[in-house]
This record gives C-alpha cells, sequence and structure tokens, in this order.
C-alpha cells in the first residue's frame, strides 16, 4: 500500500532541502501532554523489537516494549510502499519488512516506530534502553537509509522532549548511514557511534536511557529498495573488544557502487590545468588521501605572488563539476587574463558521495569541522595552500579568495569564521549553513576586506523561507565587519539588468523549473565609513539553485532538481571584479 504523511513524533511537514534534513514537525501542540510516562526500562531479556511474525503494523510487546510502525514522506508525489510479506523460497522461511521509495523531490521519506507503549502521535514518552550495547538489524536492497534514534533531547518539548533549537534543528538526530547491498547482511551499531548530521546545531550523541523510538530515512531523489528482519537491541558479550564507538571513517559511509579514485580525474589535464594529491590526517581514521584541480596560467612563473582563488562544489559533487557543470571555466578565462590561481577544491567521501561511478570522488563539505568529525575541511584549506607553496606554485602569503556554492558556499562562511586572517574576501552563493548558522566573530580588524553573499529568493535546492535566515546572516556579517549601521540599514540598491528570460521555451512539468522561470537580480552594497572592508549581497528572485551564468541549462535532470539558473549574469565575472578590488590598497593594481 501507499503511505501518506504521518503524525508520530514530529514526522510530518512540507519543508524543501537539499541538504537532506528531515522534516520538519507540523504538529500542534498538544494541549496537555496526556498521562504521566511511567519508566519503561529494559530488562535486557528480550531484545528483539520486532521479527515481523507477529500482528503486522506493531512492534512486538515486551520487555516494557509496545509501539505502532508509521511512516511519513514529504508530499511531493514520491511512492513509500511498506509490507509485511513472506519470503518465498527462503532457507529462512518467515515474514519481512518489504519497503520502496522512490520520487520524493523536497527531503524526502521515512518509517518507524515508537518504544513506549504510553507515546502517541502527540506526545511521546522515554524508554529506558541502556542496558543494551546497542542496536541490530537485518537487511539486504539497494540505496542508501539512515538509522536514527530519536532520543528526548532530540524532540521539541510540546511533544514530550527537550529541545528549544530553532526551526527544524531538533530533527538533526542521531544515526548512521547504511549502504545496502543485494545480499542479506547483519548490522550492528552501538550507540555510542550514533551521530547528528550537523546542521541542526549543536551536535551530541544519543541517550539510550531517554529514547522516545526510531525511525529509517529515505533522502530526496534516492531510490531505495529494502528489506528487513530482525530488527533488535544487542549487548557486548563479557570479555569482548568493546565496540569501535565516535563518528565513522569516511570511506566506511560511501555507497558500495560508488567510484574513490583520487589520483584520476575526468577533466582533460594540461601545462596549465593540473591535479594534485596529498595525504590528510582524520581524526581517528588515519590518513585520507585528497585532492584538488589547480589552474596557473602559463604567464605566472615559479613561486608567485599572485593571487589565489578556490571553488568549492556543492553537496554530491566533486571539483571537476565545480570547473565544468557550474562555473563552465570560466574562472581559468578570468585567471589568464589576469594572473591569477584557480584551484578547484574537493569535498572527502562520505555519505554524500554519489553512487554513481560516472561520477567519482564526490562528497560534501563538513560545516562541523570543529565539532568532532571524522575531516577537518578548514584544515583542508590550509593544507591545499601548504601544498602549493611546497610545489613551488606560490611562494606563501599569497591573497587568498574563497568562493562556493549551496554546500560549496556554506564550507566559505565556516572558514571565514575559523580562518579570517588568512582570507582576503569570499564569496557564498546560494550558501546552505544549517537551520542555526554559527555565531560570526568580531572582523573589524581582520584580513578580510571583501565579504559578497548570492541568494535567491524561493530558492529550491534550500529550506522554504530559508533567503530569510540568510538575509538575517548578511546582516550579521556586516555587524562583524564593522559596518555603520547606517550602512546596514540603508544600503545602496541597485537593480540588475535583466537580460534573459529564463524558461521561456519550457514546456515541462518540473515544479522547479516552472517556478524559477525568468529571475531577476538586485546588488545590495554596504561599506565601511572609510570604504574598506565592503559588502556586497545580490538578491535574486526566484532563480534555480545553479551557478549564475548566461549559458542555459538543458539537461532535465538539472531542471526537474535545481530550476533555471540566472543567466542575467557571470557569477564568475561579478566575484572576480568584486573581489580583486581588495587588492587596490596592496598592490596599486591588479596583474
Amino acid at each position: 500500500m501507499v503511505l501518506a504523511s504521518s503524525l508520530a513524533l514530529g514526522c510530518t511537514g512540507t519543508t524543501t532541502s537539499s541538504a537532506s534534513r528531515p522534516p520538519s514537525s507540523g504538529i500542534p501542540a498538544p494541549a496537555a501532554l496526556g498521562p504521566a510516562c511511567d519508566p519503561a526500562r529494559a530488562q535486557g531479556d528480550a531484545p528483539v523489537i520486532d521479527d515481523f511474525e507477529a500482528a503486522a503494523g506493531r512492534i512486538l510487546d515486551h520487555d516494557g516494549r509496545a509501539g505502532w510502525w508509521f511512516s511519513y514522506d514529504d508530499g511531493t508525489g514520491g511512492q513509500l510502499v511498506r509490507e509485511r510479506i513472506a519470503l518465498e523460497g527462503s532457507q529462512e522461511p518467515g515474514h519481512v519488512l518489504h519497503v520502496v521509495a522512490s520520487g520524493f523531490t523536497q527531503w524526502g521519506a521515512g518509517f518507524g516506530a515508537n518504544l513506549h507503549p504510553a507515546s502517541t502521535p502527540r506526545s511521546g514518552c522515554p524508554y529506558d534502553a541502556s542496558t543494551y550495547s546497542g542496536i541490530r538489524l537485518r537487511a539486504r536492497g539497494h540505496g542508501r537509509v539512515r538509522l536514527t534514534l530519536v532520543d528526548r533531547a532530540s524532540t521539541p518539548v510540546a511533544q514530550g522532549g527537550t529541545c528549544t533549537r530553532a526551526g527544524d534543528g531538533c530533527f538533526d538526530r542521531p544515526g548512521v548511514g547504511i549502504n545496502l547491498g543485494d545480499q542479506w547482511r547483519t548490522y550492528a551499531f552501538p550507540f555510542c557511534g550514533f551521530f547528528p548530521e550537523g546542521w541542526g546545531g549543536p551536535t551530541a550523541g544519543v541517550d539510550p536511557e531517554q529514547l522516545f523510538g526510531f525511525q529509517l530515512r529515505i533522502r530526496a531523489h534516492e531510490k531505495v529498495e529494502l528489506w528487513l528482519d530482525d530488527l533488535a537491541f544487542f549487548r557486548a558479550k563479557p570479555g569482548a573488544a568493546g565496540p569501535r564507538c565516535g563518528r565513522p571513517c569516511p570511506l566506511d559511509e560511501i555507497p558500495s557502487s560508488a567510484t574513490i579514485a583520487p589520483a584520476r580525474s575526468t577533466a582533460a589535464l594540461t601545462n596549465e590545468l593540473r591535479l594534485n594529491t596529498f595525504e590528510q590526517p582524520t581524526r581517528s581514521c588515519g590518513m585520507l588521501w585528497r585532492r584538488y584541480l589547480l589552474f596557473v596560467p602559463s604567464r605566472l612563473g615559479p613561486r608567485s605572488a599572485a593571487p589565489v582563488l578556490m571553488m568549492l562544489h556543492g553537496s554530491g559533487s566533486n571539483a571537476e563539476s565545480a570547473r565544468t557543470l557550474q562555473t563552465r571555466a570560466r574562472f581559468e578565462a578570468l585567471a589568464a587574463r589576469d594572473g591569477f590561481i584557480v584551484v578547484y577544491g574537493n569535498a572527502a567521501p562520505g555519505p554524500d558521495t554519489r553512487p554513481d561511478p560516472g561520477f567519482p570522488n564526490s562528497g560534501a563539505w563538513r560545516l562541523g569541522s570543529g565539532s568532532g568529525e571524522q575531516v577537518d575541511d578548514v584544515d583542508y584549506l590550509e593544507r591545499v595552500l601548504g601544498d602549493l607553496a611546497a610545489r613551488g606554485v606560490i611562494g606563501g602569503g599569497n591573497p587568498v579568495f574563497l568562493a562556493g556554492i549551496s554546500n560549496g558556499g556554506g564550507m566559505v562562511l565556516e572558514a571565514a569564521r575559523r580562518m579570517p586572517e588568512r582570507l582576503t574576501g569570499i564569496a557564498a552563493v546560494m550558501p546552505y549553513v544549517g537551520q542555526q548558522p554559527g555565531r560570526v566573530p568580531d572582523l573589524a580588524h581582520a584580513k578580510l576586506q571583501r565579504v559578497l553573499f548570492a541568494y535567491s529568493i524561493g530558492d529550491p535546492g534550500l529550506p522554504d523561507g530559508y533567503h530569510e535566515t540568510l538575509a538575517a546572516l548578511t546582516r550579521e556579517w556586516a555587524t562583524a565587519l564593522g559596518m555603520p549601521s547606517t550602512a546596514i540599514r540603508a544600503p545602496r540598491v541597485t537593480a540588475l539588468p535583466d537580460l534573459a528570460t529564463e524558461g521561456d521555451a519550457y514546456h515541462g512539468r518540473s515544479p522547479a523549473a516552472l517556478a524559477t522561470r525568468n529571475s531577476r537580480a538586485t546588488q545590495v552594497d554596504r561599506s565601511t565609513a572609510d570604504g574598506a572592508p565592503q559588502m556586497r549581497v545580490l538578491v535574486m528572485d526566484h532563480a534555480g539553485h545553479f551557478w549564475p551564468n548566461p549559458t542555459p541549462d538543458v539537461d532535465e535532470w538539472i531542471l526537474d532538481r535545481w530550476g533555471f539558473r540566472n543567466q542575467d549574469f557571470d557569477a564568475a565575472d561579478l566575484i572576480w571584479e568584486y573581489l580583486r578590488g581588495a587588492l587596490a590598497p596592496r598592490q596599486g593594481r591588479t596583474p
């Protein structure tokens, strides 16, 4: 059967996102929390949560547990089928849970169950599973799902929890990724290995004494088929080695069909365009090979003092796609003209690596680099600069500019927060920085001189209304840069020419494409009293979630997911012309 959205502890809503966020609540706060939640504590005598042999739709009622299975989705017309079926021709006859999901275009879908018998769709009660070490299951199929544990700390106060984070921050719950394979496999996850993804704010592990339930999530645009059986808690055997706690290693999180080949590139390399690799230490997983594409104009000699512009791709992408699919190599043409160096960074592999072998070395930037992640991507950026110096490409101390889009734009802002003394200017295009952006430090005396934001009202690739978060963030950055209040309240506003009618010949039915036709842009400028530092904000009206560029897109997968990019200007030209202005006080004219 096809299941519509269900009310179950904050698991329904209509929020969109390219950041794989779970749904927002959408559940009215109860007038009262209902009957008191009597303590339910596991004794450890019956670890099986559900083997799907009993009544359909219910977990097994024992060891203080009882609950109902539920499903939810983003309402975008995808398919989520959840059914209890008998295995035919199996050596282990019995029933399993069979789930098929596809076609969701916003945040995706999911299913799960509550653990405490007194829990209701409006209010949850905690179940103490601390007598166990973790949770295990048997599964097979294809695609990737995320197993999350819902505890009191990740449940809003209105639903019986203690979470007070803004927006959807409470729903960034501790979880682990599961890459499914064709053969049955037993997966065992200790409680100490469950962590949030990091977009919701402060991160913490799961509290097994305060469990409300569990969920399995399917991201938007993913196609998943899952057979699930023997879901259970487990105890570590006496004398056995302790479980591996902490965040998983990057290569353990990638889909089995993904291609990770750091030393190979799909780009046509030349004397000017090169691929470099180096090793970076992780938190507890040893060394990880990192990579970046490098463009050095032939006019520049060794140990050049030329500026370095680093371009960062979005989630699930790689250096090559940032160069071609997004920027159309325009930065290279500008670099050849004006004499600067272009670096296309590449995020580390992980859960956002694409399973498509034709899209190698993809990943996503880890914006929580300072909070226990295995990979610190700010450290990666610093190491790229160190690698350039070690290879004799730059002399050191070069002006550094950082630009990025979406998740890469969020990484730009994270780097500027943590290393403002190393950056001369930044440009964050349609950035996603989480539901609770990190506090911006005092930048009034930092090296950072030029800051550019670009975002779209009604961006189909970011959460609904996220432009309001970004508008507030630009004001916060302006304050941190030392802008006078008059410049913040009354900036200089200029309408950019509307040179293209994006999507005028489009006859498809994609909601993202239909909502992003004929976008327009406005330029908002602020500056300090002495003219430096400066901030520029480009506000686009319903532009697609793609790098602005005059060249139209024709690929259906781009239009269906991201909409029409704004074609009124080339973001590379505008960004470089703006950022290079920070060089004038130091070097006079740009080379």
